[in-house]
């Protein structure tokens, strides 16, 4: 950008004759000690994301060994993994019951006939919503399904024992 000089007309310079520029194009030297710098720290963030990766997890991080304690006491036989228990109380925390869900047989052939299932959890938090439609749902499909009811602490559902949800709420810990 070019600005004008004023100057008195005494000297005898015409005034639009004298033009003045108030940038300073960037040098080259200036440019190239800027990439210079640029690419080193560049290079220094790549090594040190590098070592960082492969060496000072595995050194701050101490590998310990997985500690998951599994009551085993109230399995005494296959059918007790097969059959799903009639009452839902248990005394297992919340990492033995994930270690039992995930638990996938390595087995073959069964010493019994396997019908997979679907799991259904009605979470609420009072009754349970749509009730009679959903008996109406499962009547006729026995055993082919699995219902858990997971209401609210405070709530108690009473259904009658003909009832698909009888006996099937999870209390909350």
């Amino acid at each position: 950008m070019q600005t004008r000089l004023v100057v008195p007309s005494e000297e005898g310079k015409d005034p639009a004759s004298t033009f003045r520029t108030n940038q300073r194009p960037l040098s080259l030297k200036f440019m190239q000690i800027f990439l210079m710098f640029l690419v080193v720290g560049l290079c220094f963030s790549i090594i040190g994301l590098y070592t960082t990766k492969f060496n000072a997890v595995r050194n701050i991080m101490p590998i310990a060994p997985s500690i998951i304690n599994v009551r085993l006491e109230d399995v005494s036989d296959i059918k007790s993994w097969i059959k799903p228990p009639t009452n839902l109380l248990h005394n297992m925390n919340d990492t033995e019951l994930f270690w039992r869900a995930s638990f996938v047989p390595r087995i073959k052939k069964y010493p019994f006939k396997r019908v997979p299932k679907i799991a259904f959890m009605f979470l609420t938090k009072g009754p349970l919503p749509l009730a009679p439609l959903w008996e109406k749902f499962f009547k006729g499909h026995e055993g082919l399904y699995s219902i858990y009811v997971h209401p609210h602490p405070a709530y108690n559902g009473k259904f009658s024992p003909s009832s698909v949800f009888y006996r099937r709420q999870i209390p909350s810990q």
